[in-house]
């Protein structure tokens, strides 16, 4: 079977280089352009088994946009929670810490108040554990770049210090071997975006999630 993370569309925070994590911003226009595109990904192959979505509301706007009515929501599969560095701009932190957000990024750094990079993997390994096992076809999770990032830890042992910044709406796919031992899973795909514009974006090497 095939498991499919897509991360959601670009919010308005995104485009300011605002932290989001639990916080909610909408989809900017071009979020929603790119979601749109990003569905054709879609309208070509079968239909999944499951489809799930992070109950944050960038998340799931992405998902209907993607052409999903029946879909579930677990807040598993939210963003990394930030803590005080919810809704601050990437240069404000950078300016009062100059490696923190760097090293959060290595997933060596968490933020006060925030979310640790070993229990936010294994809650993001959790919920898609339980995907996989509920489902008798492909899966198809509409996301955050932080659980994406999460999920090839989990799944195939790349580490956030290996792994470059996703880009909104892209997607990365991996084979699961539901036979083997878990998580059996092979990466087929990664980062793959709906426009190859997407990967110029300004910033992108400091992409906020």
């Amino acid at each position: 079977m095939r498991l499919i993370l897509m991360r959601h569309g670009e919010t308005v925070w995104n485009a300011e280089r605002r932290l989001q994590g639990h916080a909610d911003a909408p989809l900017s226009p071009r979020g929603i352009e790119q979601a749109r595109r990003a569905a054709k990904f879609f309208e070509d192959g079968p239909a999944p088994g499951l489809v799930m979505s992070s109950d944050l509301s960038r998340a799931r706007h992405t998902a209907e946009l993607l052409g999903f009515t029946d879909f579930a929501t677990d807040e598993r599969l939210r963003e990394m929670d930030l803590g005080d560095w919810t809704g601050r701009w990437i240069e404000e932190i950078e300016a009062s810490n100059r490696c923190a957000y760097r090293d959060w990024r290595l997933g060596s750094y968490t933020p006060s108040g925030g979310e640790g990079w070993k229990p936010f993997r294994e809650r993001v390994g959790a919920a898609i554990n339980d995907a996989v096992n509920r489902s008798e076809g492909d899966v198809v999770i509409v996301a955050h770049e932080g659980v994406v990032r999460a999920a090839c830890d989990v799944l195939v042992g790349l580490t956030p210090s290996n792994l470059s910044p996703i880009a909104p709406a892209a997607i990365t796919i991996f084979d699961i071997n539901r036979a083997a031992q878990w998580p059996g899973a092979r990466l087929v795909a990664f980062n793959i975006t709906p426009s190859p514009d997407d990967l110029r974006t300004s910033g992108l090497d400091h992409a906020p999630v």
